[in-house]
């Protein structure tokens, strides 16, 4: 299962998942606001979050499960394995710490301090933010989902990992610096399978690293499913 990152629907991610190789099945989330969903205030509480995924999942055949979640979506990801253990097999989080970022905190966020966030992670098209219709609606976007993580991160403080964990990040990421990812480790109930890349926030989806990325997801895939 893909969890995207703040503000974006599973569709961001389409050009790494298309490399993630059969026979492993791709499900994405997607949080109101975006893409099919597109027309739901994007403002949503973690309770009525995390129920609505492990619903959706409830639903779907029992196959071992690997979720893999990019900035916001590695603290959904954890807070999901925490709250429901039995949701998930394995997961791999990128670009993300225990207690998420440090621009998750909670405080007010008005227009300026979002489009910096947006200047730091990169990656957000500047014709999207020169359109003042898409600027409003990405800057609300922005703002739920930051409110969002850090309600996440006070959720997930106290809450330990009990799955296998792979942490990717990038080299160069401004907004979740690689050499604080090994706080992972400490939360971790086994081994954590840690790799960095080059590149920013969006290191995933850079053409170089695109294949790592999936493979990582793969590889965790292959071990959980082989497992007896």
């Amino acid at each position: 299962m893909v969890i995207p990152h703040s503000g974006a629907g599973p569709n961001a991610l389409l050009p790494l998942v298309k490399h993630v190789p059969a026979p492993f099945e791709v499900v994405g989330v997607t949080l109101p606001g975006r893409e099919r969903r597109f027309a739901e205030a994007p403002e949503i509480s973690p309770d009525d979050l995390l129920g609505g995924i492990a619903r959706e999942l409830a639903a779907l055949p029992a196959l071992p499960t690997v979720l893999f979640g990019h900035s916001l979506g590695g603290s959904i990801a954890f807070a999901l394995s925490v709250t429901d253990p039995g949701i998930c097999s394995a997961l791999v989080i990128s670009a993300q710490l225990p207690c998420g970022s440090q621009i998750e905190r909670p405080r007010e966020w008005d227009e300026d301090a979002l489009t910096r966030v947006l200047q730091r992670g990169g990656g957000t098209p500047a014709d999207m933010l020169n359109d003042p219709a898409w600027r409003d609606h990405t800057l609300r976007l922005l703002r739920a989902d930051l409110t969002l993580g850090g309600q996440l991160a006070l959720r997930n403080a106290q809450m330990r990992v009990a799955h296998p964990l792979t942490v990717l990040g990038g080299e160069q990421d401004l907004l979740v610096p690689a050499e604080r990812l090994g706080a992972w480790a400490e939360r971790a109930d086994t081994a954590v399978d840690s790799r960095l890349l080059p590149g920013g926030h969006f290191y995933l989806l850079d053409d170089a690293n695109r294949e790592a990325v999936a493979e990582a997801v793969a590889a965790s895939a292959r071990a959980v499913t082989a497992a007896p």
